[in-house]
């Protein structure tokens, strides 16, 4: 009876600490509970190419816990850039904006407290005028005592409208990328309120043709704090290095991603 009632206490205290993500681009196994509910804020600053460039993005999750291990939530997504562009010797400033909403679904398998290891099922789409992307992802990680250790492996799908002219028509076709991702986390809980580590993001981009074009490394801290219901993760991710070629890939990465992201639990 009393090896019950600890090992009870141990999965209460676990799904409570589960509840505060810890990190910005990797994800945990844990799920709300039935009937709860959070909203969270990201804003994505991504600065340093070739040339100028920089961009925001921004995401509103509603996130409900449904019971059964499963939840789901939704998104409104919003993006900017700014940057410079050039083709022949002459360059143009380009500016992009889209919107988009995404729908997210995760089922957790085992508990990362009281099972040997945590791990999640996770799919979400997203729909804009021009692009519909899908989303798969494993999820592993697991609490020893003060640390916590998280894994995802991640494939997406993208297909997106391009507009060819051809004489006086606009010919529609579409574009398939695919992107294979590889990411890991590490957290230490200072104090009950504040957890402080890293994270390692492993992006690996592939071709219509299916040729792999790059694979981007990318590491760098991060930061948790939580308080009565409230808890806010900041991560800064500057690129490492290509691992598929030289130095940094900065035709279509950055420098420096670094994600901020707000909660409000309830």
């Amino acid at each position: 009876m009393k090896k019950l009632l600890i090992l009870l206490i141990l999965i209460n205290f676990g799904n409570l600490y589960a509840q505060d993500r810890l990190f910005t681009y990797t994800y945990q196994s844990t799920v709300l509970n039935k009937s709860q509910k959070e909203i969270e804020i990201w804003t994505t600053l991504q600065t340093g190419r070739n040339n100028f460039y920089r961009g925001l993005g921004h995401r509103m999750e509603f996130e409900v816990g449904l019971g059964g291990n499963l939840q789901t939530s939704f998104y409104l997504n919003y993006d900017y850039s700014k940057g410079i562009v050039g083709n022949n010797g002459i360059q143009s400033i380009e500016n992009n904006t889209s919107y988009s909403f995404s729908n997210e679904w995760k089922y957790k398998l085992t508990d990362p407290v009281a099972n040997a290891f945590g791990s999640a099922l996770y799919f979400e789409y997203t729909l804009s005028p021009e692009e519909t992307e899908l989303e798969a992802k494993l999820i592993f990680d697991k609490q020893i005592g003060r640390t916590v250790h998280a894994f995802n492996i991640v494939g997406e799908l993208a297909f997106e409208k391009e507009f060819v002219p051809v004489g006086d028509k606009i010919q529609v076709e579409t574009g398939k990328e695919k992107v294979f991702e590889l990411n890991y986390a590490f957290a230490y809980k200072v104090k009950d309120d504040l957890s402080l580590g890293f994270e390692v993001f492993n992006e690996n981009q592939f071709s219509k043709t299916n040729e792999w074009e790059n694979s981007v490394l990318s590491a760098g801290p991060s930061l948790s704090y939580n308080m009565n219901g409230y808890w806010l993760n900041l991560t800064f991710m500057p690129q490492i290095t290509n691992l598929k070629g030289s130095g940094l890939e900065l035709s279509s990465h950055e420098k420096l991603q670094s994600r901020l992201i707000f909660s409000y639990v309830f």
